[in-house]
């Protein structure tokens, strides 16, 4: 599931946050839309440092332009659906507020409108349990926009929220300054660039595996299957699809594989022509091909793959766990396989989870893991307040470092406190067909820096 985001010089970012700060009181611009999703564009990321299922669902949270949604009430909480959070008898009732300025329109919907639907799933559910804790979540719609991103965080800050999901969408570097020089406490949202956690600062934290993380699990399955000789496929434009080549390299290289070229492709394009002849003359030839590319550009990729007679097997990361990855690839997707950050086993918390969500708003989810990785946000913030007694940001930092085999619904996370991004294991899954199927789970054996 994906960081996901293009970074700018350290003097367009500051731009971006004088912008914010001077915009702050207008009100008209950027506010929610929570529209859900038609088509995906990054999986969740932005930069970050080392690393590595619900059950009912809020009403979705709309907003037309220049409007604000609050998701307060709600559901239940068991032991069945993951991540029950456990409360030291003598906590004081108090109120988490999280802000959220997010993509709810426009490429990153995808992702951030899903991972919206997550949260305010998990403070209906734990509303309704009537613990000591009451969750309110407050979102605006930056829709993807660096300026409309730095108006909206503010107009959050403003409010006093001091406690934050970020965008999965370009501007979470600068969203993440903003609430660091203003005292808050973040999560990363689904973002997954390791270098994230050096890039913000320690006032942020990682409830994902890092892409390292993930990309060596890729690695290390590559070389249990005898591939030798591995073609990579990387964007320069977000880290995600520029820092993962490198990390299945090491590894691959780590566990006794080579590479037999590289090549790069641009975020949306919609012709592959040129790729697929690269791999078709490769010397040696590849036996496998490795990209991060996400929906719907490795839909359309391995349309082309396939339609130009190789079959060389493909593997890819968390950006294409999506209904999206079928839409757009068809039948070319077969064989495939992808990691993620879970698999709705049948009985499984994830898999109730997902049915529920469809019950109860009448549509499925847009992946098997986005609104998961909001509800679990949520629980783990909520449980970090528990154990520190607070709400208040320096205190829930050191409640957040002390999370410990927190049982979420995309995995049981431990908290690395120096790192800031917990140990986890990492999902991969196989297509068959169109349909996804689990294919293991693994924490890798070697793992490299980001």
């Amino acid at each position: 599931m994906r960081g996901r985001t293009r970074w700018g010089s350290i003097a367009a970012m500051a731009a971006v946050l004088a912008f914010g700060a001077a915009a702050c009181g207008d009100d008209e611009e950027g506010e929610d839309t929570a529209a859900a999703p038609t088509s995906a564009a990054a999986p969740a990321e932005t930069p970050a440092s080392s690393a590595a299922d619900t059950t009912e669902a809020p009403a979705e949270s709309s907003a037309a332009e220049g409007g604000e949604t609050t998701a307060a009430e709600g559901g239940e909480t068991t032991a069945a659906e993951g991540g029950e959070t456990s409360a030291p008898a003598d906590v004081e009732p108090m109120t988490l507020r999280i802000g959220f300025s997010g993509a709810l329109e426009g490429a990153y919907a995808a992702y951030d409108a899903t991972l919206l639907k997550g949260m305010e799933y998990a403070a209906e559910k734990i509303n309704a349990e009537g613990g000591p804790i009451t969750v309110e979540i407050v979102s605006k719609n930056n829709k993807g926009d660096q300026a409309q991103s730095a108006t909206t965080t503010q107009e959050l800050i403003d409010d006093g929220i001091k406690v934050f999901v970020l965008t999965t969408a370009d501007p979470s570097v600068a969203q993440g300054a903003l609430i660091s020089a203003a005292g808050g406490v973040m999560s990363i949202g689904g973002n997954t660039a390791p270098q994230l956690a050096k890039d913000i600062g320690d006032r942020v934290f990682f409830f994902v595996f890092g892409d390292n993380v993930q990309a060596a699990a890729m690695a290390e399955y590559a070389c249990e299957q005898g591939y030798k000789n591995a073609w990579l496929i990387s964007s320069e434009e977000i880290p995600y699809t520029k820092d993962m080549p490198r990390y299945f390299k090491e590894t691959f290289e780590q566990c006794g594989g080579a590479i037999a070229g590289e090549d790069v492709y641009k975020i949306g394009q919609t012709e592959f022509r040129t790729q697929v002849t690269k791999i078709q003359g490769a010397d040696p030839a590849p036996d496998v091909i490795f990209s991060p590319m996400f929906v719907p550009d490795s839909g359309v990729f391995l349309k082309a793959l396939r339609g130009a007679g190789v079959d060389t097997p493909f593997l890819s990361t968390d950006g294409n766990d999506s209904t999206l990855f079928a839409d757009s690839g068809g039948s070319a997707v077969d064989g495939a396989v992808f990691s993620t950050h879970g698999f709705a086993e049948e009985g499984s918390p994830l898999a109730e989870f997902l049915t529920d969500f469809e019950t109860v708003t009448g549509a499925a989810p847009e992946s098997t893991t986005f609104e998961a990785i909001g509800r679990d946000n949520v629980y783990a913030l909520v449980q970090a307040a528990m154990n520190a007694g607070s709400v208040e940001p320096d205190a829930l930092i050191e409640g957040i470092k002390a999370l410990k085999d927190f049982p979420g619904l995309t995995g049981t996370m431990t908290m690395n406190p120096d790192t800031r991004i917990p140990v986890k294991e990492v999902t991969l899954v196989r297509m068959a067909g169109t349909t996804p199927e689990l294919l293991d789970r693994r924490t890798p054996a070697y793992i490299p820096e980001p």
